[in-house]
């Protein structure tokens, strides 16, 4: 090929780039899309500006210490109840030479950010309604709930994204018959949203669910679907050889997970269907799940005759009593973010919701009333939604602050051998970098009493003891142990008050040579 046809077909190339380019540009959804990208990832930054030096809570610091303990060999004794994948990206970051905040905004902002885009995709998939797609992305690119949890170094914004990429492309494979590809894929990310979060294994135990309700086994056929499974078991083969390696079971994770310990179902949990949309969206929810009627009119149409009409509104009506349920039964005390999962069938029918109001406007009144009451409608709900994110992520900065500054305190002042006793353990890991002995005897399953600890201090000689409040679970014998006791001295300490009163953290130094 000579220089001249070289030329000729790359400016081929450019030519065909513009033309699409101007294609998208020229599409007034895509736009509207890229404009609630820029608006989410701006406030996002916002957010990320406020909370770049607050204090991890337990379950960041405990993610952070196992990320810290395979890149600098810091003493931290892994969980087997943390699932590795974020703390193995963690790692890498640190290797490469990256910090906690380089962390947090690539593990948790741009998550929720591609979140959001890829929800859109995933609800055109669905019900081919881009209308529908923007209402629902914009919804949740403003959640509070989805906000505040991406602003902190937690996994939920992680394994959403995967369980999302997994319902796309069971949508784009498997229903929607757009290529074997993507039901490859199906397994890898349910796989990858586990490896994040334990409970992301429930985006693929519902996809079961739902082919076993509308197709009674027929799925089990289908080769490809074998493949998607064969690519989760290979994608998660290698956490449970390096569990076995480690902890002796390939299946330790279980130890956090064992199902039912509380004596009464988890009702409470109802209340997270209100706490995902909020005041104005979640008026639209409870009107969107109007739009469900000719689906229970033709529902053994859809479980046994194979009509596809309604498997969209099926299976997200389907993936939030799912999740209900299962937290409901089997672990009945959790957080709203454990939940995350129904969050995007919330979100679609708070703007079903929205679309029927804004049709029926449209239709009797005028489109311009219609558009008015949609931008209204939008902009109130998405102002409660920032305002509930923007009280309670200000209110949550500086908790825990009185851990870290004590932990960095102690890293200051002690050698890399020494040890700390403090209740926050995970933090006290994280910030001072030392090992940290706490009141709990994880061989017993049980707190320590006050005579078996004083053979911990006297075998592992700890050069500071920190009684807080933070930990408030510890037993009472805790804040008094070391006040009567010559060899303990004071030498830092944190108070609620200007007076200095009221103690919310108090290091004490331990002399040995003395005594």
């Amino acid at each position: 090929m000579n220089e001249t046809e070289e030329e000729h077909k790359t400016e081929k190339r450019k030519e065909q780039l513009k033309k699409r380019i101007k294609s998208f540009l020229g599409n007034k959804y895509n736009l509207i899309l890229i404009g609630i990208l820029i608006f989410a990832f701006v406030v996002y930054l916002y957010y990320f500006s406020l909370t770049q030096n607050q204090t991890l809570w337990w379950d960041e610091a405990e993610y952070m210490s196992i990320a810290k303990n395979w890149a600098f060999n810091i003493h931290y004794e892994i969980n087997p109840a943390r699932p590795v994948l974020f703390p193995f990206l963690a790692f890498i970051f640190y290797k490469i030479g990256f910090g906690e905040l380089f962390i947090k905004f690539f593990l948790g902002l741009i998550p929720l950010l591609l979140g959001v885009l890829f929800t859109y995709f995933l609800v055109v998939e669905m019900y081919n309604d881009k209308k529908l797609a923007l209402i629902a992305s914009f919804i949740l690119s403003l959640s509070w709930i989805h906000i505040f949890y991406a602003m902190r170094l937690m996994t939920d914004s992680l394994g959403f994204l995967f369980g999302t990429l997994a319902f796309l492309c069971f949508w784009k494979g498997y229903i929607n018959n757009k290529g074997k590809k993507y039901i490859w894929f199906i397994g890898f990310f349910v796989a990858l949203s586990f490896l994040s979060r334990l409970t992301g294994i429930l985006y693929g135990i519902f996809i079961i669910l739902f082919l076993i309700m509308t197709l009674q086994f027929k799925f089990l056929k289908n080769k490809h679907m074998w493949i998607s499974l064969l690519i989760a078991f290979l994608t998660i083969s290698p956490y449970l050889l390096w569990s076995y390696s480690y902890f002796g079971n390939p299946l330790a994770f279980r130890s956090g997970y064992g199902g039912i310990s509380y004596p009464s179902l988890g009702w409470n949990m109802l209340t997270f269907v209100y706490d995902y949309p909020e005041a104005i969206f979640f008026v639209f929810f409870i009107i969107g799940l109007l739009t469900l009627l000719p689906m229970f009119l033709s529902l053994d149409k859809t479980l046994f005759k194979k009509n596809k009409t309604y498997y969209n509104d099926f299976f997200v009506f389907l993936s939030i009593l799912f999740t209900l349920g299962f937290f409901i039964y089997f672990l009945r005390q959790v957080e709203n973010r454990w939940l995350i999962m129904m969050s995007t069938g919330i979100f679609i029918f708070s703007a079903k919701g929205i679309l029927l109001i804004y049709s029926f406007l449209k239709k009797n009144l005028k489109k311009t009333i219609a558009i008015i009451f949609l931008i209204m409608i939008l902009g109130s709900g998405a102002y409660f939604q920032l305002k509930h994110a923007d009280m309670i992520t200000k209110m949550k900065v500086d908790s825990y602050l009185p851990v870290k500054q004590a932990a960095l305190w102690m890293k200051d002042n002690s050698n890399s051998n020494d040890s700390i006793v403090s209740a926050s353990l995970t933090q006290t890991v994280y910030y001072a970098e030392r090992n940290v002995i706490p009141f709990y005897n994880f061989s017993a399953n049980s707190y320590y009493t006050p005579e078996e600890f004083d053979g911990v201090i006297q075998l592992n000689k700890p050069k500071y003891f920190v009684a807080s409040i933070f930990e408030p679970s510890i037993p009472e014998w805790t804040y008094a142990y070391p006040q009567n006791k010559e060899m303990y001295r004071l030498v830092k300490a944190w108070f609620a008050d200007e007076e200095q009163k009221n103690p919310l953290l108090i290091v004490y130094e331990i002399n040995y040579k003395d005594f």
